[in-house]
């Protein structure tokens, strides 16, 4: 099968334009305040240790990024702070919302990208993949960590282990689709870093299931019990003991998109805009757009 290098890369900020999309009711009495962040080159999570928001989504560091956060109290009308000489944000007040903000708490996000050469081919759907920076070393990590709870389960983790067997749960929800996908389609692996991702040679989505399910002890896993079996086995599981594992850890599991149709796409010049659905990866995107 053929590996092909991802050629993208952002080489500025300002290569990749995220714009949060998102409703939220403005209340006169509301009892929390919601402002629009502007932010370069700083992550949420790190922004919101510093200032004390609440927020829906995160946001790359190394964008330029619109999103919506929101705070107990007022903090003024506008701000804009410089952290460094490449790093500030912006807080626009917005209006009085009833209720703080809560992750997954949006539709989507708006995306800008510069293609800063990268030769494309038009597609109007992608597989639905986690992207590198979301998996990155990180699922290693995230096994080990299961493979020492296999020893010692309990039901209160910190935020950095839920963080790492998430990561594990994503690699192994990419593994078990590739596999399905291999046996439906043709297809080459795309490269980056140490990771790859299969891309299918076609145009046809139907065959898809539209979900396929995140491992956790409250979900079906529907077409996707035999891949997990096969995946599983692989890493050194067994299915049952390990969705037994997540009971005893309280993990429920989801499912997800297992493909993403593509919405407003816009090309301009050196850019591309298009609309993605919460969770899912423009990134990603760009590896299936790639000429090969």
């Amino acid at each position: 099968m053929v590996t092909v290098e991802f050629k993208w890369r952002r080489e500025v900020p300002e290569d990749f334009i995220v714009k949060e999309v998102a409703e939220y009711p403005i209340v006169e009495d509301g009892r929390h305040y919601l402002y629009l962040l502007v932010k370069r080159n700083l992550t949420t999570k790190d922004l919101a240790k510093l200032l004390g928001f609440s927020y829906a989504g995160m946001k790359d560091k190394f964008a330029l990024a619109f999103q919506f956060v929101s705070f107990e109290r007022f903090v003024g009308e506008f701000e804009k702070q410089e952290i460094d000489s490449e790093s500030w944000y912006v807080l626009k007040f917005i209006g009085r919302v009833q209720k703080k903000l809560k992750i997954g708490q949006l539709k989507g996000n708006k995306f800008f990208i510069n293609l800063r050469g990268l030769e494309i081919e038009a597609r109007k759907w992608f597989i639905n993949y986690y992207d590198a920076q979301r998996i990155s070393v990180n699922w290693k990590k995230g096994k080990t960590l299961i493979q020492k709870l296999f020893e010692n389960p309990r039901r209160k983790l910190s935020w950095r282990e839920n963080f790492l067997i998430d990561s594990y749960l994503s690699y192994l929800w990419n593994r078990s689709l590739e596999l399905f996908l291999k046996e439906m389609f043709n297809g080459y692996l795309i490269k980056e870093k140490e990771g790859t991702f299969f891309i299918p040679n076609t145009d046809n989505y139907e065959p898809l299931p539209k979900f396929w399910t995140i491992l956790g002890y409250k979900k079906k896993l529907l077409e996707s019990k035999l891949y997990y079996e096969e995946i599983l086995k692989e890493e050194g599981f067994e299915l049952k003991e390990f969705l037994g594992l997540l009971r005893k850890l309280g993990i429920k599991g989801d499912y997800r998109m297992s493909y993403v149709l593509i919405r407003d796409f816009k090309k301009f010049d050196e850019y591309i805009s298009f609309f993605l659905p919460k969770g899912s990866y423009a990134t990603m995107y760009l590896k299936h757009l790639q000429k090969v």
